[in-house]
């Protein structure tokens, strides 16, 4: 794996670790010298974000349909163009050997590795382009059968089935805190001591 990502995610760890300590520290000491600051802070942040606001103009169906058949003579060339062209691509221009030495060199990852990914990729686009191939034939000279098999393809698919159980409060980690404040306190205060010493320690080895 490529050095500078590897010190990245050790950079990113440690930060995060760092930030979390200090902020258990400080939580954990409001719980326990100051339980009633806190539970006003807690009422003042706890706020519900329903997802049915975000999830709204995704539950809107378009319809494209219409229009692609409207043009199919342009539309069906065009994806006809365009999976011939991923055809002779991935069969005659690219060549698999410099291709994974290639990658290999760049992406700093084992050429075994490189090959299956490549040919997995390879493999993909075929048989994308040869579907694609497929559609454009039947859009050029046969919709109506490309019309039969998209009445039962098109299903809608709602994501408020999906979402629904987001939209359920759940406040038993509140109740807890509030029935046990300055135990919790105590824990999270020991739990990011423990870890900052630790993050610290570390930090002056590996400095």
């Amino acid at each position: 794996m490529n050095p500078l990502f590897i010190a990245w995610l050790q950079q990113s760890a440690l930060i995060f670790l760092l930030i979390g300590s200090l902020a258990g520290v400080l939580v954990g000491a409001m719980l326990v010298f100051s339980p009633q600051r806190f539970h006003r802070l807690s009422a003042l942040l706890n706020r519900w974000v329903s997802t049915r606001n975000f999830d709204k103009p995704l539950e809107r169906s378009f319809a494209l349909d219409p229009w692609l058949y409207r043009y199919r003579n342009i539309t069906g060339t065009l994806i006809l163009l365009g999976a011939l062209f991923v055809l002779y691509y991935f069969t005659v221009v690219i060549e698999r050997d410099l291709a994974i030495a290639g990658l290999a060199k760049h992406f700093h990852y084992p050429p075994l590795l490189v090959a299956g990914l490549l040919d997995a990729l390879v493999l993909s686009a075929l048989l994308g382009a040869f579907c694609a191939v497929l559609v454009a034939l039947f859009m050029l000279f046969r919709p109506s059968l490309l019309r039969d098999f998209e009445g039962g393809a098109n299903q809608w698919l709602s994501l408020r089935k999906a979402l629904k159980p987001m939209e359920i409060p759940r406040d038993d980690v509140n109740l807890f805190v509030l029935r046990y404040t300055r135990q919790v306190g105590i824990f999270l205060m020991l739990g990011g001591l423990y870890t900052l010493v630790l993050m610290l320690y570390w930090m002056s080895r590996h400095g």
